[in-house]
C-alpha cells in the first residue's frame, strides 16, 4: 500500500490541491477538537492529504505509470558525515541571515497566543511529538517527497523549488512565519533536488524545530517573537550576522560543487 505514494507525481495544480485539502482539514479538526492535544489534532489534520496522495498514487499505478522513488539519496563526492555537518551549519547560518525578515511583519496577538500555547503552555511531550516529530515527517513528505518530486518532472528545477517553497510557506497558515518558511523551504527544496534525500530535509526540519523548542523551554520568559537581535548587543549581533553570511556562502558553494554527480540530474526512477 505504501508503494502507491511513489506513483503520484503531482503537478503544480495537484500540489495546490494538496495544500487546500490540508488547510480545510486543519480548520475542520480545530473546530471539532478545540481542546485536544496538539499532537492529536496535528496527526488528524494530516490524514486527508495523505489519503488523497495515496488514492491518486493508486490510480496512477493502475494506469501503468512509472513510479519514482521518494527517497534515493546520493551525496556526490561528500562523505555522509561531512555532508550532514555542512547542511546543519548552512541551516544555522540561514536562520541568522533571514531573521531580519520577520521584522517586516509584526507578530499579531492571535499568532503570539498560538505560539505560546504550543511552545510554552503545552505539555512537553505534546510539543515534542507535534513540533519535533510529526511536523518534520509530515510536512517534508508532502512538500518535498510528494509536491517537489512531482513538479520536478513537470517544470524546470528552479520553478519547482520556488513553487514548493511557496506552498510550504502557505502551509504554515500565518503571515509572520511565511517569509522565513519560504526562504528555508528554498534551501530544503534545493537540497532535495541536489541529493534526492528526503531524510536530510526531515532531519534539518526536525533540528530547526527542536532548537526553537529547546530555546523556548530554556528561556520561558523570552517573548515568542524574540530573535537573536533581541538577545545580543548590537555590535555583537552584526558581527554574528556578517559571519553567518560568509559561512552560508561557503557552505552553499561546497554543497553545489560536491553534490549532484553528472550522471544524476533528476530524481531516480524506481
Amino acid at each position: 500500500m505504501i508503494e502507491n505514494f511513489k506513483y503520484y507525481k503531482p503537478t503544480l495544480g495537484g500540489s495546490w490541491l494538496i495544500v487546500a485539502i490540508l488547510l480545510v482539514s486543519s480548520i475542520v479538526t480545530g473546530v471539532l477538537l478545540p481542546h485536544a492535544p496538539q499532537s492529536i489534532t496535528y496527526a488528524l489534520m494530516m490524514v486527508l492529504p495523505f489519503l488523497f496522495c495515496w488514492w491518486m498514487g493508486r490510480n496512477a499505478r493502475e494506469a501503468g505509470r512509472r513510479p519514482t522513488r521518494i527517497n534515493a539519496p546520493h551525496f556526490g563526492k561528500l562523505p555522509v558525515p561531512v555532508y550532514l555537518l555542512l547542511v546543519v551549519v548552512a541551516l544555522l547560518a540561514i536562520t541568522v541571515v533571514i531573521e531580519p525578515t520577520t521584522s517586516f511583519i509584526p507578530m499579531p496577538d492571535l499568532i503570539k497566543n498560538l505560539f505560546e500555547s504550543v511552545f510554552v503552555n503545552s505539555e512537553l511531550w505534546d510539543m515534542i511529538v507535534s513540533t519535533c516529530v510529526l511536523a518534520p515527517l509530515c510536512e517534508e513528505f508532502l512538500c518535498r517527497g510528494m509536491m517537489l518530486r512531482g513538479m520536478l518532472h513537470q517544470m524546470s528545477p528552479r520553478k519547482a523549488i520556488i513553487w514548493s517553497a511557496v506552498l510550504f510557506a502557505i502551509m504554515h497558515m500565518n503571515p509572520w512565519q511565511s517569509i522565513p518558511a519560504f526562504l528555508i523551504g528554498l534551501f530544503l527544496g534545493w537540497l532535495y533536488y541536489r541529493t534526492h534525500s528526503l531524510w536530510t530535509t526531515i532531519f534539518l526540519h526536525c533540528f530547526n524545530n527542536s532548537l526553537s523548542t529547546l530555546l523556548m523551554r530554556i528561556f520561558p520568559d523570552m517573548e515568542v517573537d524574540s530573535g537573536l537581535r533581541d538577545l545580543l548587543p548590537p555590535t555583537t549581533y552584526w558581527i554574528v550576522f556578517a559571519a553567518s553570511v560568509v559561512v552560508l556562502a561557503v557552505t552553499l558553494y561546497i554543497l553545489h560543487e560536491k553534490t549532484l554527480p553528472a550522471e544524476v540530474s533528476s530524481p531516480v526512477d524506481a
